[in-house]
């Protein structure tokens, strides 16, 4: 070995020293960036479809839950697993591991994406209806899906390639081609939801279609930079696929994906709750829940920068700096998303008046916001303690938390919703559960696996 090349080998890893608040601040910023712009992408993409009515932005509602699923599957669960690999492999100075872990994303790109679109065409129209969605709300709802779910490939490409960059802590190019994403859906959605000049409104259609087109855009950009001139010296997409690496990625991905799967649940079983009242009061909740929804990228932008840092760190044998980045990490996710939720408590029409006039709609969304928007607290460190859990090997008792918190609102729905369903009594259910959800993970995280 050279003497180059012993320094080179020698230079400690980045994220390895220096304080841990700062260098997290500063990994978790660009995602943040990214984050909101994906909660804007998100905003607009209902602002665009409450411009179609009611009926339309309640077909939507049902299915903007499955879409978010993907995204969560492939960017927090799968991708997160892709994201701890890839930091314990370059923090272990393994290179030829992490080349191949860009393969192996690649394959669990195709495969997450194509099960998700075979799903929802088998069993979406059936779900649908199960949900309550009837009449128009319905046939909306299977036109939307009708036309996302075949390109949802498209979504889990962009994800599992933004993943193999965080997992190297280059947060500030899935931050770009999020921008990217969000810029180049809000031009083709004016195009094809709202009409301009010769071009006629697609309506449902023309929503779906540029969700798929901003995505799209953002995958070229993560090609190029992950595969063109100037790519990262450890990506190696030519060679063999590794299938037990694949498996175990794949495996771990799966089980973090437990969470994401019962978070939506959550959301299903609420949207089930609220269609029982009608179909003003599930535009309303559609409007409330999307919030919940949209501030996952911002705490995935924390927990981005857990997975990373704290998986460089165990990949390095310092683990007490990974339990460290963890609780950091997750005490700036709580309390940044606890600010958003306790302001849009207070001033709830800041945030139904992008999406509505309708006086019922906006009241059915201020009453969500002033019981659930503080819980968003528990809420977020609850979620970013989940993130860093995929990277100290410790996810069982996230999973765990998220299935009493499903546990809570089905048993609880049971119990309060017997003689009928009333808003309130769901809000203070949902509410309840995020609280049991972020208390659950911190104390049986802290005096569990994490105990020094």
């Amino acid at each position: 070995m050279t003497d180059a090349a012993s320094g080179a080998a020698a230079e400690p890893h980045p994220l390895l020293d220096g304080p841990i608040a700062r260098k997290l601040v500063r990994l978790a910023l660009p995602g943040l960036l990214g984050g909101l712009m994906q909660s804007f992408l998100y905003v607009a993409d209902g602002r665009f479809v409450g411009t179609l009515g009611p009926l339309p932005l309640a077909g939507v509602a049902l299915v903007f839950p499955l879409f978010v699923l993907s995204v969560m599957l492939s960017a927090g669960a799968v991708g997160g697993a892709v994201v701890a690999a890839t930091a314990r492999a370059l923090g272990a100075r393994d290179h030829e591991g992490a080349g191949a872990l860009v393969r192996t994303a690649m394959v669990l790109a195709l495969a997450g994406g194509g099960s998700s679109a075979l799903l929802v065409q088998l069993f979406g129209p059936a779900f649908f209806r199960l949900l309550g969605g009837e009449g128009e709300v319905h046939e909306t709802a299977v036109a939307y899906a009708g036309i996302l779910f075949p390109g949802i490939v498209i979504v889990w490409f962009f994800n599992m390639a933004a993943s193999l960059l965080r997992g190297a802590g280059e947060m500030r190019r899935p931050a770009i081609a999020l921008g990217i994403a969000a810029t180049a859906h809000i031009l083709s959605a004016l195009v094809l939801v709202a009409g301009m000049g010769p071009f006629p409104s697609l309506g449902i259609t023309g929503a779906a279609l540029s969700l798929l087109i901003g995505y799209a855009a953002g995958s070229l950009y993560l090609a190029w930079r992950l595969f063109g001139a100037g790519r990262p010296a450890w990506v190696q997409l030519a060679g063999s696929v590794d299938w037990g690496q694949v498996w175990r990625v794949g495996r771990r991905g799966c089980f973090a994906g437990v969470q994401s799967v019962l978070t939506i649940a959550m959301a299903l079983v609420v949207t089930a709750y609220m269609a029982r009242i009608g179909p003003k009061a599930l535009a309303g909740y559609g409007i409330g829940v999307r919030l919940e929804l949209v501030i996952i990228p911002v705490i995935f932008a924390f927990g981005s920068a857990c997975i990373a840092m704290a998986g460089v760190s165990l990949g390095a044998g310092q683990r007490a700096r990974a339990l460290r980045v963890s609780w950091t990490g997750s005490a700036f996710a709580a309390s940044f998303v606890g600010l958003i939720g306790c302001f849009l408590a207070v001033f709830p029409a800041l945030w139904s008046g992008l999406f509505t006039a309708d006086a019922e709609i906006a009241a059915a969304t201020a009453r969500y916001l002033k019981f659930v928007g503080p819980a968003y607290t528990f809420f977020g460190l609850g979620l970013c303690l989940y993130f860093a859990s995929q990277a100290l090997n410790s996810l069982i008792w996230p999973v765990t938390g998220a299935g009493i918190r499903l546990a809570i609102l089905l048993g609880g729905g049971g119990v309060l919703l017997d003689e009928g369903v009333d808003s309130r009594t769901v809000f203070l259910l949902v509410a309840g559960a995020m609280t049991a959800y972020g208390l659950f993970n911190t104390l049986t995280l802290r005096f569990g696996p994490w105990r020094r």
